[in-house]
């Protein structure tokens, strides 16, 4: 999927394969009303009264008339803020993969994200207390020079 990125030139933006087929049907949805977007036009348009490009503000009355109906108060910070999260719990995303989804400037922003667990934390430091070691490795091929210990640690 492609979105405008802050300079309006396009970008890649990486989407589910479910976030493709829900696409597929508005824009089917929008095709039966006789509005397909052209690729230079924004891809979100109004289903309600005269169609035009859904804006910030029609998207928010959008959320409010839901959050009436179902008793809520949904904002596009929480879907985006959720969204972050459920990349950040999954093992298979990096924070750097996170941020790029999220479009932080800085991983410093995508970091404060991170919430571990108390007890993923007792489970890993346990583990790594109880994960049997290796055995030492002898040195071989060189032993120290009995006077630059003796420099070192003085004569005894």
């Amino acid at each position: 999927m492609q979105t405008k990125g802050l300079g309006g030139e396009k970008e890649a933006c990486p989407a589910s394969p479910e976030a493709f087929a829900w696409l597929a049907l508005y824009l089917g949805e929008l095709a039966q009303d006789g509005h397909r977007p052209a690729p230079d036009e924004p891809v979100w348009w109004t289903l309600r009264g005269p169609t035009r490009p859904l804006t910030y503000t029609a998207l928010r009355a959008v959320l409010n008339r839901l959050n009436a109906r179902i008793g809520a108060n949904i904002t596009l910070h929480d879907l985006r803020h959720t969204l972050c999260l459920r990349l950040i719990e999954d093992p298979g995303i990096t924070l750097v993969d996170a941020q790029q989804v999220m479009r932080h400037r800085r991983i410093t922003t995508t970091s404060t994200y991170l919430r571990p667990r108390i007890d993923e934390v007792i489970t890993k430091v346990h583990e790594h207390y109880t994960r049997p070691k290796p055995p030492p490795r002898p040195l071989t091929g060189w032993t120290y020079d009995p006077d630059d210990l003796a420099d070192v640690f003085g004569n005894r």
